[in-house]
């Protein structure tokens, strides 16, 4: 893997990881805890981090909350690396970066929904169904979080991000991914990774993010391993 610096933007401090992330050949990102030290408690692991990428993100810029700067290796942490490979692959405008054990991929809500609606997009599901090849056949359980900016009321907010992270869950039940192992939450405009004070600020806000863990069948199977 090739280390390429990465900034991790947090609403308590912007930090420059010089060797701290790790870029994979596939282009998703795996948190090394060399380089975030003590800062992850404080900053990391308030949940309020956002990947923030420029060119070699193809522009994009989509928010990564929950950081820990946790890493894991051996049989659990090679596994891991292989579904953030191939959800990469089939989900080329996601943000996807593995942290411990666990695998995060952020989609900006835009690309999933029209503003202030919770039916998805014809090019969203197309996405979503690749997706679910791998994640149906994975010994994962995925949790769907959904999050909106602070433009309107909490009364709105709150179920419109529940209703399009159930939206997200169900369509991935429909295309194999056991139901068993999808659970959705949505967080309303609760857990910000950005200011909202611009346009572009506010998009980074309006998110889905899968975290995605193994099963403590998988990790009992392989506690040993590691």
């Amino acid at each position: 893997m090739k280390n390429i610096s990465k900034i991790i933007a947090g609403s308590l401090a912007v930090m420059m990881l010089a060797s701290g992330c790790a870029t994979n050949p596939d282009g998703s990102y795996e948190i090394k805890r060399t380089a975030i030290g003590s800062l992850a408690g404080a900053a990391l692991g308030a949940g309020v981090g956002a990947l923030a990428g420029g060119k070699t993100h193809r522009g994009r810029n989509a928010a990564i909350g929950g950081l820990t700067g946790a890493v894991a290796g051996g049989a659990i942490g090679n596994y891991m690396d292989r579904q953030a490979a191939a959800l990469k692959k089939s989900m080329p405008e996601a943000e996807v970066v593995r942290d411990g054990d666990k695998v995060y991929v952020a989609l900006p809500s835009g690309i999933l929904f029209d503003i202030g609606k919770d039916t998805l997009k014809p090019s969203a599901k197309e996405s979503l169904a690749k997706a679910a090849i791998t994640l149906k056949t994975s010994e994962t359980n995925i949790i769907i979080q959904g999050h909106t900016d602070s433009t309107g009321s909490a009364s709105v907010n709150q179920p419109l991000s529940e209703r399009r992270a159930g939206h997200v869950r169900d369509f991935l039940a429909s295309n194999g991914v056991p139901s068993s192992r999808l659970s959705a939450v949505g967080y309303g405009s609760s857990q910000p990774v950005a200011a909202n004070d611009t346009d572009a600020n506010r998009a980074l806000n309006r998110r889905v993010q899968l975290e995605i863990s193994p099963t403590e069948k998988f990790k009992a199977q392989n506690s040993g391993n590691n």
